[in-house]
């Protein structure tokens, strides 16, 4: 845990030690399979908790008018769509998010599992028309699961998921006493 010091005066003393540990995680995949073609999921993961910079993406996803989710975590917000997006479209709005540079993580998974600080609640909204997006029925039906709430939304089609395991190197300060 760290080493622990006694001064001359022999009282006690603190001292910041960091503990590093690895933590695994499901995600989602941002591709997806659908009567036999792949499309891909719009995944944002924004590492910080300003409510500025999460209006300016939740008006890009308004914009691009597609279904979308989104929930504080315990760093800040993550918004994902549904909408099953050909690679063309996904990569154009991969790039034009990354220009916003906003702490922008191009997420190619996104963490299914809940994490202390994340919250138990989704907003969701739908801004697409009608047969302009199909949106998958599995992954709302996931996030659904998790928020135990109902996503309504127009042109559900079912899709082939994908999931990954992946592990994280943390760093924890922790006080050591003596």
């Amino acid at each position: 845990m760290g080493s622990i010091r006694r001064t001359n005066h022999s009282r006690l003393t603190m001292k910041y030690t960091n503990i590093v540990y690895e933590s695994t995680h499901i995600g989602l995949e941002a591709n997806t399979i659908h009567n036999n073609i792949p499309y891909f999921f719009l995944f944002y993961e924004l590492d910080t908790k300003s409510k500025e910079h999460l209006r300016i993406i939740i008006d890009y996803f308004k914009n691009k008018r597609l279904a979308f989710l989104f929930y504080e975590t315990s760093k800040g917000y993550h918004v994902l769509s549904p909408a099953l997006l050909t690679l063309r479209q996904w990569d154009n709005m991969r790039k034009e998010l990354k220009e916003l540079d906003l702490n922008y993580y191009h997420n190619l998974a996104i963490r299914l599992d809940r994490k202390k600080g994340d919250s138990d609640n989704c907003i969701w909204s739908n801004w697409s028309e009608q047969y302009e997006y199909s949106n998958s029925l599995n992954m709302l039906r996931i996030f659904e699961k998790k928020f135990n709430c109902e996503l309504p939304c127009n042109d559900m089609v079912k899709t082939k998921l994908f999931y990954v395991q992946y592990h994280q190197t943390r760093i924890r300060n922790e006080l050591a006493f003596n």
